[in-house]
This record gives structure tokens, sequence and C-alpha cells, in this order.
């Protein structure tokens, strides 16, 4: 019977584009790796400029993220069930780029770094996964900001 628990626990884990097409059984071992952390809503998750190294996966809630600017607050994403943050100072050791904050009541697993880390060192095979998925997601992104900034440029002349 617990078996069947945990494969329910860890069912969000499916839905997290870094962990795309993993075995259920590197699934459940991933989900162990981690703790669920509940937030109200209003309630900030992560603070930008804070200590970073922990990765952050939404099961249950709504979130946003921001970032100051000189005008205030900027929004920047809608986060749901399945999307994942903080991951990038897992890797870069740097602060926290953003602010993420609870827009209802949250629960979050939220793997600590280095334990990650560890187990990725520990698993070959999943690492390998979890990297080549990893860059494809940066590169994603930086083709996004790439073309967002081209047609910023664009409509200056």
């Amino acid at each position: 019977m617990s078996i069947r628990k945990e494969a329910q626990e860890s069912d969000f884990l499916r839905e997290v584009s870094l962990f795309d097409g993993m075995q259920d059984k590197a699934l459940s071992q991933i989900f162990k790796l981690g703790k669920v952390q509940n937030y109200a809503s209003g309630q900030v998750i992560i603070k930008e400029g804070q200590e970073g190294g922990n990765i952050y996966i939404m099961i249950k809630g709504k979130a946003e993220v921001s970032v100051k600017n000189p005008a205030g607050e900027k929004f920047l994403a809608d986060l749901s069930r399945g999307s994942i943050f903080g991951e990038m100072s897992v890797f870069d050791a740097v602060p926290c780029s953003a602010t993420v904050k609870a827009r209802e009541d949250s629960s979050v697993h939220m793997i600590k770094g280095d334990v990650f880390k560890k187990f990725l060192k520990k698993n070959p095979d999943i690492a390998y996964d979890v990297f080549c998925t990893l860059i494809r997601l940066i590169s994603n992104r930086l083709r996004r900001i790439n073309l967002a900034f081209s047609m910023l440029e664009f409509s200056s002349r």
C-alpha cells in the first residue's frame, strides 16, 4: 500500500519539464530527496537576492515571479502545478534573481541543492537526462529573450 501512496505523492513530478521522460522509480527517488512546504496566499517563497541553492516545484496552488526595478516591481511569470523554480541557483551558486510569492495557498516540493547534486553524482544516467533537459530549457529561455530584444530593437528604429 505504501508504494501506491508514494506513487500518488510523486505524480506531480511527471508534470515537471526537468524530469521529462523519467521512469517512475527515478521520480520516486527524486521525490524522497525533498520535502513538501505549505505557503499561505501572499507569503514569499523565495526573495530576490537571498542565497539560493534549492529547487522548488509547485504541487498545488499558484505563485507569481517578479523582480525589483526602479519603478517598483515588475511581474515576470505565473507559476502553477509542475512549475520549477530556483533550479539555476543550484548550479551557479548565485543569489536568487527574482521573488516568488504565493498568489493562493500553495504546496511546494523543495529539494536542497546539495542533496540533489549528490543524488546526480550517484546516478549518472539520471544526471545525464537532467542536464540535457536543463540545457534545452535554458536554451529555450535564451532564444525567447533574444527574440524579445530583437523585437525591441526593431521597434525602436
